[in-house]
């Protein structure tokens, strides 16, 4: 004489393994967000989006993250293994975890190969610049050698020209680093050089600018300049404008923000 399961023991069964497979697709995704973070710490990816300093926690969350999701997946799958194993003894047949879980892991590893580059030449027009106002109130800085190339970063030039007094560039050689922009509103025989600053992530970013003349700016995508030049107050409104004597091309800096 042959005896059915009982209804009630399939449906608890049933939304056992329901719950299993809510909870592996739960530990799957945060193996895959563990993923995508401690690869982009490893490959330094992470430095287009923050700060150098997030490095350290950054790969601790993700170590942590990835071993507690492990961890579930594993006790995850030896209870579906277990109920499996008792519903084959008591029906004949059993239902597993749905493998499908493992291809969220998929584009989690797409993103980490192929993630967003970091702020550039596209997102110049979008940005508010810092511009000088006159309701600004002068601050005294130290003054500049004229004699020789003084090497600026592009936050150090707009502060002096933006609160300071942009007579005191005047004629002073300056050198600054920064990538090439064309924003719509400039003639073409004039570009900028800029560069972001974030202070903690791409979210609170600022952009440094200075308005390049005299020299075409270099064509490519998100190009890394070199600019030696002395500003021309004559020209000069919100932005400085500089006279470019030399314009060099050069690698993209390792930490691409201020």
């Amino acid at each position: 004489m042959s005896h059915e399961p009982h209804e009630g023991t399939t449906a608890t069964r049933q939304h056992r393994i329901s719950e299993t497979v809510r909870a592996s697709l739960g530990a799957t995704a945060v193996l895959m967000l563990a993923t995508v973070a401690f690869t982009m710490v490893m490959t330094g990816a992470y430095l287009n989006y923050l700060q150098p300093w997030f490095g350290p926690w950054l790969l601790a969350a993700s170590i942590a993250a990835g071993t507690l999701a492990l961890w579930s997946l594993l006790e995850l799958a030896e209870r579906a293994q277990q109920e499996a194993g008792a519903h084959r003894a008591a029906s004949g047949h059993g239902h597993g975890v749905p493998r499908i879980t493992a291809l969220l892991v998929v584009p989690a590893l797409l993103f980490a190969l192929a993630a967003p580059s970091s702020l550039g030449a596209d997102a110049v027009s979008e940005v508010q610049l810092q511009q000088r106002t006159d309701e600004v109130e002068t601050i005294e800085f130290p003054p500049l050698p004229e004699d020789e190339v003084n090497e600026l970063s592009l936050q150090e030039f707009s502060d002096r020209y933006v609160f300071g007094d942009p007579e005191e560039l005047d004629g002073t050689p300056v050198r600054l680093l920064g990538f090439a922009g064309h924003p719509s509103h400039l003639p073409k025989e004039q570009w900028t050089v800029n560069r972001f600053r974030i202070f903690c992530c791409v979210a609170d970013s600022t952009l440094f600018s200075a308005i390049i003349t005299g020299v075409p700016m270099p064509q490519g995508d998100d190009v890394w300049v070199e600019v030696e030049g002395v500003i021309d107050l004559g020209a000069s409104d919100r932005l400085p404008v500089i006279v470019a004597t030399s314009v060099e091309v050069v690698t993209r800096p390792e930490e691409p923000y201020l």
